[in-house]
């Protein structure tokens, strides 16, 4: 949308509420003053021009709080940062997502009209996102992560255990604060804190008459706002908020959307290796990277710690160098890295899998002993949530002896919050095919 299309909203209806609202603003500034100003007082103001821009500020403060106020609540109204989407874009994306964009496959409808919503407020799980299809758990999960981590320990600070049951009572305001601060934050992360992308939809077709490409409702009607530093990202996600819950709205996949293009393509395929890989599967599920990106800001393959060469003669690439100014040849048999987790993860993650001959997922002390006691679990490719009130848990040797772990999987035969009792001084059992799988995943 053209930046100047916001001021071609305004009509002569509205002037005069908006010549009513600066005549307030005029008889605020007013207020108190003398009846008859000092001379010495309009020579200050003549020479301070600092005042007149100051009002200038206050006027045009009118003029967007006038606007906003005769807006559709359905249409969303863009600032001047905001651009249209140019046509390749939603066909990289829906490839990058779905494999396909000339195709509307199983997986495409099964996160179309996917908004993000809570439980309601005030119950025991008034803290936790809803997903209404299993295909979405995996992205509702991790960002699930990112609520906690502000309901316990950024929105209140971390007290007895005690008190959990009381903070995860969350009101409606707590619910809407912490989303918007989860989905900041895990955008800002991606874009290596130095940038991020928002997308919104409007009713404008940006991809039209094109055969590699066919209508969801969604991706073509993609607006895209990008930020330069947080503060502005935070405020408008929370402006803009009501476009990803409401009810029937495309939520998670504009998320999913602005998660990717705040990364950037090039990014992504950085962080992939070079591999071709769609961020969900056939069935709608996300990518093991896809979670990996929300997580810890890079979409890698790898869970171990740092980077890893691996290779043989066989698969290497015998590369003999022969050093010019030396009378040495040496040879370099180049191996292809695997870059895991390059530093320690805020938000942890778990992984445990029932299936015979296969090989348990490798993962390393960066992502199983994160900074905040929080952990994803992906347990037989299912998703769901363990965390911990006490920040210190991974800190102090003596509370790692026995403690709670809280359990969240959104499923909707659950109506509490899990609790699991973990002693680390007790035998466990060996046998994982007589064990619970997520007594298996603790263990890991």
């Amino acid at each position: 949308m053209a930046p100047g299309q916001v001021i071609k909203s305004f009509t002569m209806a509205n002037f005069g509420g908006f010549q009513d609202s600066v005549r307030k603003v005029m008889n605020a500034r007013t207020l108190g003053t003398k009846d008859d100003p000092d001379p010495l007082e309009e020579e200050e103001d003549q020479v301070k021009p600092g005042r007149r821009r100051s009002f200038h500020k206050l006027v045009k403060k009118v003029v967007l709080t006038q606007a906003i106020g005769n807006v559709d609540y359905q249409h969303v109204l863009y600032p001047s940062r905001s651009r249209s989407c140019i046509r390749r874009v939603p066909i990289e994306l829906r490839t990058q997502v779905f494999g396909a964009a000339d195709l509307l496959t199983f997986s495409l409808t099964e996160w179309l009209g996917q908004p993000f919503s809570f439980h309601e407020a005030g119950t025991a799980l008034a803290y936790g996102l809803k997903a209404h299809n299993s295909s979405t758990k995996g992205l509702v999960m991790c960002v699930q992560a990112y609520i906690l981590k502000h309901l316990l320990f950024t929105s209140h600070k971390s007290g007895a255990v005690g008190d959990v049951l009381r903070l995860l009572r969350t009101s409606r305001r707590a619910q809407m604060d912490s989303l918007v601060a989860a989905l900041s934050d895990i955008l800002w992360k991606a874009g290596e804190r130095q940038h991020a992308v928002l997308c919104l939809t409007q009713e404008e077709n940006y991809v039209n008459d094109n055969p590699s490409y066919i209508y969801d409702g969604c991706t073509e009607k993609i607006v895209i706002f990008e930020f330069a530093r947080y503060d502005e990202l935070k405020f408008t996600i929370k402006k803009h908020l009501y476009e990803l819950v409401s009810e029937n709205g495309n939520g998670l996949l504009l998320f999913l959307y602005s998660l990717i293009l705040s990364r950037t393509f090039p990014r992504v395929t950085e962080d992939l290796g070079g591999e071709t890989v769609t961020f969900l599967f056939t069935n709608g599920a996300i990518h093991p990277s896809l979670a990996t990106l929300m997580l810890t800001g890079r979409a890698t393959l790898f869970l171990h710690n740092g980077i890893i060469y691996e290779g043989s003669e066989d698969t290497m690439i015998d590369t003999s160098v022969v050093l010019m100014r030396s009378i040495h040849i040496i040879d370099l048999f180049q191996a292809k890295p695997k870059t895991g987790i390059v530093t320690r993860a805020e938000l942890g993650l778990l992984a445990w899998k029932r299936e015979e001959g296969c090989d348990q997922i490798k993962i390393g002390s960066r992502m199983k002993t994160p900074t905040l006691p929080i952990w994803i679990s992906r347990c037989n490719d299912s998703y769901g949530l363990l965390f911990n009130p006490n920040k210190d848990l991974l800190r102090d040797y003596h509370a790692e002896n026995r403690f709670d772990l809280y359990y969240y999987s959104c499923n909707s035969s659950q109506t509490a919050a899990t609790v699991l009792t973990i002693d680390t001084r007790a035998h466990a059992s060996k046998d994982e095919h007589q064990s619970p799988s997520l007594e298996n995943l603790i263990h890991t």
